[in-house]
C-alpha cells in the first residue's frame, strides 16, 4: 500500500511525503503531485523518502523526475530520507542522469522535521 501527503513545510516550499511501497503507479502519482508544485508556483520542492518501506525499479524514475523539475523551481528540489533503505534509493536515481539539484538523502533532515509549519505554496 503507498500513501503520498502534500504539505508545506515554509512559505513557497511544497513537501511530498511519500510512504509504504513505492510501485509503477505510485511513482506516476508522485510525478504527477510534483507536477502540479511546478504548475501551482511553488519555489522548491522537497521529496521526503522516509516513510517508504520498499520500491520496485519505477521507484528511481519517480525520484529522477522529480529532481529534473528543478529547472522551473528556484530553490530547486530536495530528496531526504533517513533509513538506509531509502539513501539507497537515491544512489540508484543519481545514477540516472539525475541533475545536480539532488541533494543526498538525508544531508537536511530538518526540512522534514514532523514539527515544521503549514504554509500556502502561492500561485505565480
Amino acid at each position: 500500500m503507498f500513501t503520498l501527503t502534500l504539505d508545506a513545510p515554509a512559505p513557497g516550499a511544497a513537501r511530498l511525503r511519500l510512504a509504504g511501497h513505492l510501485d509503477g503507479e505510485a511513482a506516476r502519482d508522485v510525478l504527477h503531485a510534483a507536477a502540479d508544485v511546478v504548475r501551482c508556483g511553488c519555489s522548491r520542492l522537497v521529496l521526503d523518502l522516509d516513510g517508504l518501506t520498499s520500491w520496485d525499479a519505477d521507484a528511481t524514475y519517480a525520484v529522477v523526475g522529480c529532481t529534473r523539475l528543478a529547472r522551473w523551481l528556484p530553490a530547486g528540489v530536495e530528496v531526504v530520507g533517513g533509513t538506509r533503505l531509502q539513501r539507497d534509493l537515491v544512489p540508484a536515481a543519481a545514477g540516472r542522469r539525475a541533475p545536480s539539484s539532488l541533494t543526498r538523502v538525508g544531508e537536511h533532515r530538518e526540512a522534514a522535521s514532523p514539527g515544521d509549519t503549514m504554509a500556502a505554496c502561492h500561485a505565480s
